[in-house]
């Protein structure tokens, strides 16, 4: 399989970042701010830079089974899942 399109990210946090890499642990994906990894046939890079607070990931090879499609979906629906969940911790605060 050819690497799938890079997804961008805007809004990520460090706080966002750090569970997004905690979340991929559980996969067995590990690195810091810029990497790659690879873990069950699928290889991915990626790039956080805080102070645009933005993240950059790509899947770089995965099975030819599997779109690039459903791949990009998948991520997207990760990383939104934190971002989503820091904006909601935030308004819970700021209503206290």
């Amino acid at each position: 399989m050819a690497g799938c399109e890079g997804l961008t990210f805007h809004g990520v946090s460090r706080g966002v970042w750090s569970a997004i890499k905690h979340s991929a642990a559980a996969y067995g994906i590990t690195g810091g701010d810029n990497g790659q990894a690879s873990h069950q046939g699928y290889r991915f890079s990626w790039t956080y830079q805080e102070s645009t607070k933005s993240l950059y990931i790509q899947c770089i090879d995965g099975p030819e089974l599997v779109p690039c499609s459903e791949i990009n979906a998948r991520l997207r629906a990760e990383v939104q899942q934190h971002i989503i969940a820091e904006n909601d911790a935030s308004v819970s605060a700021n209503l206290a």
